[in-house]
Parts: C-alpha cells; structure tokens; sequence
C-alpha cells in the first residue's frame, strides 16, 4: 500500500461511535448561531482579557527569551528583530512567521503576566492556550471575527470537559492542565478555524493526544516551564490542525481508548464528562476571571487581605506582628514558600502574595518586576505569616486574621472572589482591568479603541485585531 492511500483508508469508523467522535462531531458543526448571546458576550471579555494580558506581557522577560529562542532557530540570531517570514504577527517584536510559531511565542507572553483566566474545575488557564493559537491562525487564515469567536468557545469548551473528566486524579499524579489540556483545546479550536471536517477533526484531537504534556516539577523551583506550556499547548493545538488537515491521521479514541489520554493520565476518569449537554452547556460560561496578581490558590487571600488593609489605611507593615491565612491543607502543601527566589516562585507563594497586598494596600492587576521580589519590608513579613489549615476550607476559600502589634486584630473571609461565574466582572469591570494592564504601552484613548474592537468583534476579522493589537504594543506603530 502506498503512502498516499493512508489516509483514506485509515477513515474506517468503529461500530461504536465513542467520545472522541462525538466531541469532533460537535466542533465540526458547532455554528456562531447555536452559542448563546449571553455565552459569546463572556467570550468576548474573556478575548479581551487575554489580550491585555499579551500586550502586558510584552514589557516581561519570559515572552522575550521565547521570541529570542524563535529568532535563533530562524537563524536571525539573538532579538528577534529580523522576520523570519510568515503570516503570523509575534507581538512582542512586531515580527511575522508561521502561525505555530507566532501562536507559541505569544502564548508564553500572556501566560508570563499571572493574571489570565482560569477554569476552577479544570484547574487550567485556557486563554493562555487558546487564545494566542485563535489569534495566529485568525490572522493567517483571515477569519471573520464570528468564526473565531465560535473557535474559542469551542477550545473552552474542551479543555474545561477534559478536566471534568480526570481532575483531581490527573493533577494529582503531577501533570499541568494547562500544558496537558491546552494542547486539545488549541487544537479544537483552530480544526474549527480551518473549517475541518469530523473525520480530520478527530484527527486533530488524537495528534493533540500525543503533543499534550505539562509537569507540576516547576512548583520545586520556581522555573519557567509553567509558562512554557501554555505556549507549547497553542504551537502543537496549531500543528495537529494543519496535519490533520493535510490528511495526517490520529487515533479517533484518542480520549477513551484503553492507551488513551484519560487512561494513560489519571487514576479515575468520567468519559461521560466529555460529552454531557455538549453544544447547550458551555465551559466559557464556568472560567474564571482574575483580577488579582498570583495563582488560583492564592487569589481570596489577596483579596480578603486588600479588605483588612482598607479598614485600615493607617497600618503599615511594620505594625503587624503575626498573619493567619486559614485553608485547605492541599494549599499549604501547593503555595506554602516564605522564601521564593524567582518572579515566579513568588507568583505560586500565598506568603509572598499576601505580602504583597499588605507593602501594596490592595491587590494588583499587573506583574511583579524583580524590585519587589527582594523588596525588604515585603520579605520581613514572610515568616510572620501562618497557615492554619482545616480540612472543612473549600480548596478556594481563605480566612485571613490579621494580629497587629498593639494587641488589635482584624478578620476577613473571601470563598467567590470577584470574577468567580457566581460574581462575574463586567464589561466595565474587564475595561478597567485592561486600561490598567496596558497603560505603560500607551495611550487611554488607543486602548479603549482596542475595547471597543472587541466588543464588536462580529465586524472585524483576524488580520484587522491582530493588526490593531500589535500596533498598539509597538510605539513605532502606534496612532498619534
């Protein structure tokens, strides 16, 4: 048999049409019309807050060594200035490539920031994955706005049904959902961008099957490979699409096969979760935003935190003498370290984000520079601060007491932070977030340009944003 007869004859559908099927089903024919307005409304915020987050990320070092890294396999050597050819932008140089490459240098930029979404029941960060990989194939394919909408919904939509299906057990034997779910996510969402049909969707799913990968070894140290899943997940979501559009074949049980993805990663897995109330239930509507600077675990402590130290304005860190935070114990276990010594340690620390609020007097929206990190005052509270953990604590919640040196306490409890499905943040909520986020790269009435393009983001299409955004990030390019 030759080569060129492998992919037909590799069409054969089991008798039993399983999960994997059926999921490529939905997002083959999954339509802009069939989504909810209230859900593509969500989507929209979600959209802008990723892109925040890329643009902010853009001042940081992780997005630069990644175009760095791009730019020497380019053979262009170190900076990136020089293009490599392609037609994809790479935000944080304005340079252009493939798709796959653009989608994975800006994957690690919005990831880097610390304050994109987050899916709880998942315990991913989807934008971080799908949007960077919707925003390079929109571009390349020049998408209407719609369709990649409609994608990005879809690639929600899969890596928040993947972690229904095998969290905790996935999680705990020490995979990243990011990394891990991210790579279907992208995946589905650009085999919607190419408009692919069931039979090469399925197969964009199981390519993805072998491309997904992520380990939690970065919470050992510090390191930057958590950032890098993020963009590895959106560089191979891309390439199983465009393989899988050129008839390159993936195992069409890639999820419920017994060596499959659920099999081969968990303990205890809920296929089912992949396909109930598939195309009337959407995880778009179940993500989390996060207006505050840390990691999920650490989020309602910063912000019951921000409480107390706006009860009382006139304390100063000096004054406090011991802090409590009360959690669940995996908390303690996941972001206990009252010594990081990377940006990125301190990111995943409950002791330095607590710390953070109290030198700061409220939460953050923006990253954190190397200055704060050794900062003196933040680092003299670090062993003031306690846990107290308590199994009954749901794995989100903190109650946070506060023991000043005159003998006064105060107390603070936060379970559903602002941003949360049950206490979503609006429009107005997400612009103020985003101004704040991109302020340091220009000017008020440029950002609210870029708001006002995605929240009509039916009339404008890939190439458009895409041109918008980076011109935004570049001074060069920006409109006087």
């Amino acid at each position: 048999m030759s080569s060129a007869t492998l992919p037909h004859a590799s069409r054969t559908v089991p008798a039993r049409e399983g999960p994997t099927r059926q999921v490529a089903r939905y997002l083959a024919h999954t339509t802009y019309e069939a989504v909810p307005e209230a859900t593509r409304e969500t989507a929209k915020r979600l959209l802008l807050d990723g892109i925040g987050c890329l643009l902010a990320g853009t001042r940081g070092e992780p997005g630069r060594l990644a175009a760095d890294a791009h730019a020497a396999m380019a053979g262009n050597g170190r900076g990136g200035s020089v293009n490599s050819g392609g037609p994809a932008t790479i935000v944080i140089n304005g340079s252009h490539a493939m798709a796959r490459d653009a989608a994975f240098v800006n994957g690690i930029t919005l990831y880097s920031v610390g304050v994109n979404d987050i899916h709880k029941p998942s315990g991913s960060h989807p934008g971080g994955c799908v949007i960077p990989a919707v925003l390079a194939t929109g571009e390349w394919q020049c998408s209407s706005g719609r369709d990649m909408l409609t994608a990005m919904i879809a690639g929600y939509d899969i890596m928040g049904r993947l972690g229904r299906a095998i969290i905790p057990s996935h999680r705990n034997r020490g995979f990243h959902p990011t990394g891990t779910f991210g790579a279907f996510g992208a995946a589905a969402a650009v085999a919607r961008l190419l408009a692919l049909d069931d039979w090469r969707t399925a197969s964009a799913l199981g390519i993805a099957g072998s491309q997904a990968a992520g380990l939690k070894a970065f919470q050992s140290d510090g390191s930057l490979t958590m950032i890098f899943h993020a963009g590895r997940s959106a560089q191979n979501g891309v390439e199983a699409a465009v393989l899988a559009q050129q008839g390159f074949s993936g195992p069409h049980s890639v999820f419920e096969d017994r060596q499959g993805f659920l099999a081969a990663t968990s303990d205890e897995s809920r296929p089912d979760m992949l396909t109930e109330a598939l195309g009337e239930r959407f995880e778009v509507d179940a993500t989390t935003f996060r207006p505050y600077y840390g990691c999920t675990l650490t989020i309602t402590a910063s912000g019951a935190t921000a409480q107390i130290m706006q009860r009382r304005r006139e304390a100063n860190p000096e004054q406090i003498a011991r802090i409590t935070v009360r959690t669940h114990p995996i908390v303690e276990e996941e972001v206990g370290d009252d010594n990081p010594q990377t940006l990125l340690a301190a990111r995943l620390s409950m002791q330095f984000n607590i710390a953070l609020v109290v030198c700061r007097g409220d939460v953050l929206v923006g990253d954190v520079d190397d200055t704060l990190l050794h900062e003196p005052r933040l680092r003299k509270l670090l062993p003031l601060i306690q846990f107290e953990t308590d199994d009954s604590m749901p794995r989100y919640g903190s109650v946070i007491t506060v023991q000043f040196k005159d003998g006064s306490t105060e107390r603070a409890e936060m379970f559903d932070p602002k941003g949360d499905p049950q206490t979503p943040m609006s429009w107005d909520d997400i612009q103020t977030k985003f101004v704040k986020l991109v302020e340091p790269l220009g000017d008020r009435p440029s950002a609210l340009e870029l708001v006002q393009m995605v929240r009509s983001l039916e009339h404008t299409d890939g190439p458009s944003l895409m041109a918008r955004i980076a011109r935004f990030a570049d001074p060069s390019r920006r409109r006087p």
